[in-house]
C-alpha cells in the first residue's frame, strides 16, 4: 500500500524504511500517507500515535493493532 501510495518501486520499501531519512517525507508528506492508510482500511490513528510513526514497521504495527 505504501508503494502504491508514494507512486515508488516496492523494492525501495522493507520494515526499517524510514519516512524521513529514506523516502524523504517531511511532517505533512507523512501524515498524508497515515491519513491515506487510514481511509483505505476504515481505521483511525490518534494524533500521538501517528506523531511516533517513522518508520514502515511503525506504521504497521499500529495499522495492524487497529485492524484487529
Amino acid at each position: 500500500m505504501i508503494s502504491w501510495s508514494l507512486h515508488i518501486p516496492v523494492s525501495r520499501i522493507n520494515p526499517n524504511t524510514d519516512f524521513a531519512d529514506d523516502l524523504h517525507l517531511d511532517q505533512l508528506d507523512r501524515e498524508l500517507l497515515i491519513a491515506d492508510l487510514e481511509n483505505r482500511l476504515g481505521i483511525y490513528l490518534s494524533q500521538e500515535e501517528v506523531a511516533s510513526i517513522e518508520t514502515v514497521r511503525d506504521a504497521s504495527h499500529f495499522l495492524q493493532i487497529k485492524v484487529a
